[in-house]
């Protein structure tokens, strides 16, 4: 029996086109999604393969660390994941790691930095999960981890790769580190969402030395009204202006591959670059790195001691 289990949480994506439509209206709180998101929606998912990795990435995390904490705990540690929005549900994985006994689970938010308008959610749906029970486990939620100097390395290798073949053309050189938008009614005062991107930013430039960098949003969503800005695109389309040639994403809220980095960034953002003659690289996503898994661990082991 493992009496301490670690729940990776995630957003979760459709595992095929005909799941478009339900996923949707999970997304959306219940509301049918219009014909035309659909629609949309299924065009993007066709160009990158008709499914999103992010639950299979998920699970490949979650096997990974389980065999790197082995080494690390004493304690036998169990390791599972739970989606927000598709399977396996966050409800379904805790009913299953319930029925086990356990006593303790650690909940990790799969998103360096927290806005309290995405952590609230994920919050919930572990809340929901353990209604109703006479005699919850012990639950402790990371909700962020952004400042992990492990994540900071595993971020730089990703970039020192991507940066090869600019080094050797020798032009002049954009980062962008991209961040996926929230709309600015949802970000007061009190949301650590954006200083967070900008420490994690610091921290990752204490690892790899100075870059010629700047701060964009992506994927804004379709809700009316303001979003956070300047959009990843708007940044793009200054650069041949400035005397840049290449162009790097660094994407540094998204550790695994889904659409927003194999679409938004790989599709669009690399059609709209190269038509303004720009060269272009995308840092490859953590997702099962052995680094990003290490610094996982460590972020578990933390929590374990104090």
């Amino acid at each position: 029996m493992k009496n301490t289990t670690i729940l990776l949480l995630a957003f979760g994506g459709a595992d095929s086109i005909e799941a478009i439509p339900t996923f949707l209206k999970n997304v959306m709180s219940g509301r049918a999604p219009s014909p035309g998101m659909i629609k949309t929606v299924k065009e993007r998912y066709c160009k990158i393969g008709g499914k999103s990795p992010i639950t299979e990435i998920t699970r490949l995390q979650a096997q990974a660390l389980q065999k790197k904490l082995k080494k690390k705990s004493e304690a036998p540690l169990n390791v599972q994941i739970g989606m927000r929005h598709w399977h396996p549900f966050i409800k379904e994985t805790l009913s299953e790691i319930l029925d086990t006994g356990c006593k303790k689970i650690i909940a990790i938010c799969m998103t360096p930095q927290r806005s309290n308008y995405s952590a609230n959610g994920y919050k919930k749906d572990v809340s929901d999960g353990l209604e109703g029970l006479k005699e919850k486990p012990n639950l402790r939620f990371v909700h962020e981890w952004h400042m992990n100097h492990l994540f900071h390395e595993a971020v730089t290798e990703r970039i020192t790769e991507a940066m090869i073949p600019f080094k050797e053309n020798g032009q002049k050189t954009a980062v962008i580190f991209s961040a996926h938008s929230l709309p600015l009614k949802v970000i007061n005062n009190n949301d650590p969402y954006v200083n967070q991107i900008n420490e994690t930013i610091k921290g990752i430039l204490s690892v790899t030395g100075e870059l010629d960098w700047k701060l964009g949003y992506q994927s804004k969503g379709l809700a009316p009204g303001e979003w956070l800005e300047p959009t990843v695109d708007s940044i793009i389309e200054s650069l041949p202006r400035e005397g840049y040639k290449n162009v790097l994403i660094v994407p540094v809220v998204f550790v695994s591959d889904h659409v927003e980095t194999l679409y938004d960034i790989d599709i669009v953002y690399r059609c709209q670059a190269e038509s303004l003659g720009l060269n272009f690289q995308r840092t490859k996503s953590l997702n099962d790195s052995s680094k990003f898994i290490e610094a996982l661990s460590e972020i578990v082991m933390q929590v374990i001691r104090h």
